[in-house]
């Protein structure tokens, strides 16, 4: 896979793991507590962060490299916050590997020249 498409494809998945994280709130049914904000928060960053590498794939590799600490910031907020929902704590530590590892694939594509 060309180097541009390996950041797009992975910045286009961190995309639809920030959905996820707006809207796991009320899906899995903590919407009314500091996990949900968290959340919401870090899902806005972390979209708008992928869909800037997403449209500038060329460009904006230390983008990547943010969501990388967002997604271990996910890991560890449960423990920072106190989250109480067992849901919210796994949703997080699941989804903090998943923007972490797809970021840090699409930052390794900025590592090296890009096919034109």
């Amino acid at each position: 896979m060309a180097n541009r498409e390996q950041a797009m494809t992975a910045s286009g998945l961190n995309v639809l793991a920030a959905i996820w994280l707006i809207v796991a709130p009320y899906v899995l049914n903590y919407s009314h507590t500091s996990a949900a904000s968290n959340d919401i928060t870090i899902g806005i960053i972390v979209g708008i962060l992928a869909l800037i590498r997403l449209f500038t794939p060329t460009t904006s590799g230390w983008l990547s490299w943010i969501n990388v600490i967002l997604g271990l910031w996910l890991i560890i907020s449960p423990f920072f916050l106190g989250y109480v929902n067992v849901s919210s704590l796994w949703n997080d530590i699941i989804l903090g590997i998943i923007v972490a590892a797809l970021a840090a694939w699409s930052s390794s594509a900025a590592t090296t020249q890009y096919q034109a």
